[in-house]
């Protein structure tokens, strides 16, 4: 079913590539009609799909966590606040190698997570940061939390280049915390889209929000 809803999307599509440079008057703007209607489809289905990637990598997290026993809460607390420590110093390297045994040990401690990932941010560990920002998004109840994480993740898609899907991502940011200004910017300098975009990850917005 959705290799056919993809071949007939792509159909009209070609027909609209062919038509357009030599249609006038009221049959452009019919065209421009019809392809203003694929591009909401093609919005939605990305969304949908940001949506679906989300949930996914959330079910592997928990599949996982269901083979590994449960640890004492004293084993978490010293590379926790170590890799706190060294994320405030700037020290990202340092910070991860605490911050994985950290979360390796409570899967379920968000605030761990979140250093963590934004740690495998400022190191440009794209894909490493991504999944673990997918996973505070999908099961932070914090609201403020899940929009540092959905404006990272839109970093990441901008720093790809997927801007479209950059933009998704911020907007989901802000309808998670409207107040937080981090995404508005950023969303912002995509939308300008010239020359270098500046980004803001949301790093110090995770420090005050955490000391707070």
């Amino acid at each position: 079913m959705i290799r056919q809803w993809f071949a007939t999307m792509n159909e009209v599509l070609d027909d609209l590539i062919i038509r357009y440079p030599q249609a006038t008057g009221e049959e452009k703007n019919e065209l421009q009609r019809q392809w203003d209607m694929l591009k909401s489809l093609s919005d939605d289905i990305i969304e949908s799909w940001l949506q679906f990637e989300d949930k996914m990598g959330f079910f592997r997290e928990l599949r996982q966590q269901q083979s590994e026993p449960q640890p004492e809460p004293h084993k978490l607390l010293e590379p926790y606040v170590k890799g706190q420590g060294y994320f405030k110093l700037h020290m990202f390297e340092h910070a991860s190698d605490q911050l994985e045994q950290a979360v390796a040990l409570y899967p379920d401690l968000v605030c761990a997570r979140m250093f963590l990932a934004m740690s495998r941010m400022h190191l440009k560990h794209w894909s490493e940061a991504q999944r673990h920002f997918q996973l505070v998004a999908a099961i932070s109840e914090e609201s403020r939390l899940r929009a540092i994480a959905y404006n990272a993740l839109g970093c990441i898609q901008a720093i790809n280049a997927h801007l479209e899907q950059a933009q998704l991502y911020f907007r989901k940011a802000l309808e998670a915390d409207p107040a937080f200004a981090d995404p508005k910017t950023n969303l912002e300098s995509v939308l300008r889209g010239k020359g270098q975009i500046q980004l803001q990850f949301g790093s110090a917005e995770l420090q005050t929000l955490v000391q707070a």
